[in-house]
């Protein structure tokens, strides 16, 4: 895929997440333009969560999740993913959905 195409689909993607995000309850998620220079997730607004995107066939998770981290601080890394004919999914650490878990059990 050409770089303009893959940037396309990459932006593509950012909004997809951003909607779905509204939908959740958070109105505040917006792109972060600056994340490929300036650092930052691919998404800002939801609170204590640094928030990557990415919209491939083939994901390197690891790479993906090791980008996360690193740029997380005291975030939570979530990467945020799917590709061509498939729903969005998100890779993060197993003690916080654990606490996800705990959250929607108590509900």
């Amino acid at each position: 895929m050409s770089g303009l195409r893959s940037r396309r689909r990459g932006a593509r993607g950012e909004v997809e997440v951003v909607h779905q995000l509204h939908a959740l309850g958070f109105p505040q998620a917006r792109r972060n333009f600056g994340s490929g220079s300036q650092g930052g997730g691919d998404i800002t607004g939801v609170p204590g969560i640094h928030l990557e995107v990415k919209y491939q066939e083939a994901l390197n998770t690891w790479a993906a999740l090791a980008q996360a981290c690193e740029e997380a601080g005291k975030n939570v890394p979530v990467v945020a993913f799917r590709r061509n004919r498939s729903e969005w999914y998100a890779a993060l650490p197993v003690d916080e959905l654990a606490s996800l878990l705990a959250l929607r059990h108590a509900a």
